[in-house]
């Protein structure tokens, strides 16, 4: 069976082979990765800058757009922080301490403020957040299925945070571990502990790049567009299944690792499709900004044109590229009401499928019938995709194992439709591999 992180480590090969890369190309690999880690690490949290807004502001200390002067600062600030962890990470001597992790945060929020919250009977109230220090009061969450998940109590954190840096110091010191493995398990409990009043999120993925800068890889990027699969992984992990968290970092490493090699390479780090997409994500910025949440029939049927139908098509293309694997390939999709609907791959948005968005839920199952490679047991493969259509958005979930959330006034874009179409195919193909091999 192949190695989980035997593609990260073949990337990390092809880098180390490419060493010492020229200062240039180091340079323009930096300040792309910088500008991504911070507006995607601040976008996650709810910062509404752009993509360029964040650019202008970082590299030409320009403002642009109706922000708060809260929103500009805290990128600004995130953007220190960063320096102050590449510092921290080329000190290979020692080990990040809890004192360097409360500079962070103090880092990253700069200057006290006041956020909402509520008191211990759910009463409406506000509570002043000091940055670089430990909360004092009790922080929460209202889990998918409306439980309240505690973490750990403000007394509990001096201790549990020591108790997390010892244990990464050993981790590192016995590499009892992928680097990998390691930083899932970090940013895992580093959230369970939840030690601030604010900024944990982007404190703990601050965290796993230390260790990947560390150990001399380029830092990963949480995708905003990915924020739905990232907290999904995060939910298994609290579940003890910690695998899906590994999975995700693998990926994202794999993607900095091949980003880093082009740039080695003397390559265009740019997307090939870098130019077209920054104007798709400007234009549909555009439409959001003007356009309302509430799921009029004009919206829900610009959302089936836009997004839904060309996505139905590309997950119906991939899963026909198994065809010479199986005897026949069936599709079955019913709405809310368990209904047909009829056509839902065409080119065209049938009334059908409108009114699947309506009834609130909509199943596809794939079904490969017969397996016809080589296997000592003939088998067939079955596949759910499912989509829920709540008011204003819809959660798309492939097989249960990933989610994606985007409101109906938010294009997909193309490279996003790739991505959630290639990310199916290939889990669709491990389940065969594993099938198969029986």
């Amino acid at each position: 069976m192949k190695h989980p992180f035997a593609r990260t480590e073949e990337l990390e090969a092809e880098l180390d082979a490419l060493q010492p890369i020229a200062p240039e190309n180091e340079q323009r690999l930096w300040q792309k990765l910088r500008l991504e880690w911070n507006y995607h690490s601040n976008h996650i949290e709810g910062n509404t800058l752009t993509y360029g807004e964040t650019e202008l502001l970082l590299l030409h200390d320009q403002t642009h757009g109706n922000h708060t002067l809260r929103e500009f600062l805290e990128m600004k600030a995130h953007d220190v922080g960063i320096v102050f962890l590449q510092k921290l990470a080329a000190d290979v001597d020692r080990i990040i301490s809890p004192a360097d992790v409360r500079d962070l945060n103090g880092i990253i929020l700069k200057e006290p403020f006041w956020k909402p919250t509520r008191t211990l009977n759910g009463q409406p109230t506000r509570s002043q957040v000091i940055p670089g220090e430990y909360k004092t009061l009790p922080n929460s969450v209202i889990t998918a299925t409306g439980e309240i998940f505690e973490y750990a109590s403000p007394v509990e954190v001096p201790a549990r945070m020591q108790a997390l840096m010892d244990w990464l110091a050993d981790a590192l010191s016995q590499k009892s571990g992928h680097i990998v493995s390691i930083a899932a398990r970090l940013h895992h409990d580093f959230v369970l502990i939840h030690p601030f009043d604010d900024g944990n999120g982007r404190v703990a993925r601050m965290l796993v790049n230390y260790l990947f800068l560390r150990e001399g890889f380029p830092p990963i990027i949480v995708p905003t567009e990915q924020k739905a699969a990232y907290l999904a992984s995060l939910r298994l992990a609290d579940a003890g299944e910690i695998g899906e968290l590994e999975k995700f970092f693998a990926t994202q490493l794999e993607n900095s690792l091949a980003l880093a090699i082009r740039a080695g390479k003397g390559e265009s780090i740019n997307e090939p499709s870098d130019a077209e997409k920054r104007v798709a994500i400007f234009i549909r910025e555009q439409k959001a900004k003007t356009a309302s949440d509430e799921p009029t029939d004009d919206l829900l049927a610009q959302f089936a044109v836009d997004s839904l139908n060309p996505l139905l098509r590309e997950l119906r293309r991939k899963i026909e590229t198994l065809s010479p694997l199986f005897h026949r390939i069936d599709y079955l999709v019913v709405d809310g009401n368990d209904d047909f609907v009829e056509n839902p791959f065409s080119n065209h948005v049938s009334k059908s499928l409108l009114s699947a968005i309506r009834s609130r839920k909509m199943f596809i199952n794939f079904t490969l019938n017969k397996f016809n490679g080589v296997s000592s047991v003939q088998f067939d493969l079955q596949t759910v995709v499912k989509f829920e259509f709540m008011p204003d958005r819809y959660l798309l979930n492939l097989d249960g194992t990933s989610n994606f959330e985007r409101k109906y006034k938010e294009t997909l874009l193309r490279t996003e439709t790739d991505r959630i179409t290639a990310d199916f195919l290939e889990s669709t193909l491990e389940s065969i591999q594993k099938q198969s091999t029986k």
